[in-house]
């Protein structure tokens, strides 16, 4: 598959350096990503009667010099996100089988993501599936539109501490940060939607609103530097979704 993907990406990769032979690479930026949450309902339940909710998360990459190692998602303080009561797909399951291999029931979120890969800056879409892995883990099962490139992730769901309540954390492998020898990518933006419903059970639950009546959501990116992409460190930002009691 993996030599699929680089003749692929070749192929693109050929047509946008012919359009950019002269471009420059913009300018490196230190901005924050931006970060859209939302909570709905907005009327929050309690934490005697948790109220079934929708996360929705946009996040924005605006380091356009960077390509991203690792992503964790910050969830308020008032909002629970757990794979209680779910069928389980795992991550070995959905790299050697694919989702038809996944039981009816496990797949609790739609996305999609946007990247760019090599000097060029050749654009790459791909659709962000989310599946319980188990009670305190989401697996995102990232495929390319288009394309042959197919990779689950485990997310392991753990405390967050401070002013978040819980952090979903996303490892990207290394062979989506370089899916090609010497081709690396650099992410754009993503879009996630977390919502499933089975019995009494919630992937996601509200269990009250804070007194300022926001819902804070937070996303930290890790970079890990290239020769394409040479940008470290991290940058956190978060966002904010109203709420009532």
């Amino acid at each position: 598959m993996r030599k699929l993907v680089a003749a692929a990406l070749v192929a693109v990769l050929s047509l946008a350096l012919a359009a950019v032979a002269l471009a420059q690479n913009p300018s490196p930026s230190s901005t924050a990503p931006s970060v859209t949450g939302t909570i709905s309902p907005s009327k929050a339940g309690t934490k005697t009667k948790p109220k079934a909710s929708t996360v929705k998360l946009f996040v924005k990459n605006n380091r356009n010099d960077t390509t991203v190692s690792s992503i964790v998602i910050f969830l308020p303080k008032n909002v629970k996100v757990s794979g209680k009561g779910f069928p389980v797909c795992t991550a070995a399951t959905l790299n050697t089988k694919g989702a038809t291999a996944c039981p009816a029931g496990s797949k609790v979120g739609t996305g999609t993501a946007h990247a760019v890969v090599g000097p060029g800056r050749a654009p790459i879409q791909f659709t962000n599936d989310a599946y319980v892995g188990g009670k305190s883990s989401l697996v995102f099962y990232v495929q390319q539109k288009g394309g042959t490139v197919r990779k689950a992730l485990n997310s392991p769901i753990t405390s967050a501490g401070g002013k978040f309540g819980q952090k979903i954390t996303v490892k990207i492998d290394p062979d989506l940060q370089q899916p090609a020898p010497g081709v690396f990518s650099s992410l754009v933006d993503l879009q996630a939607t977390i919502k499933a419903k089975r019995g009494k059970n919630s992937i996601a639950t509200t269990t009250g609103c804070p007194t300022d009546k926001k819902h804070r959501v937070g996303v930290t990116f890790k970079f890990t530097p290239n020769s394409t992409f040479p940008g470290t460190g991290s940058v956190t930002n978060a966002g904010s979704s109203p709420c009532s009691k």
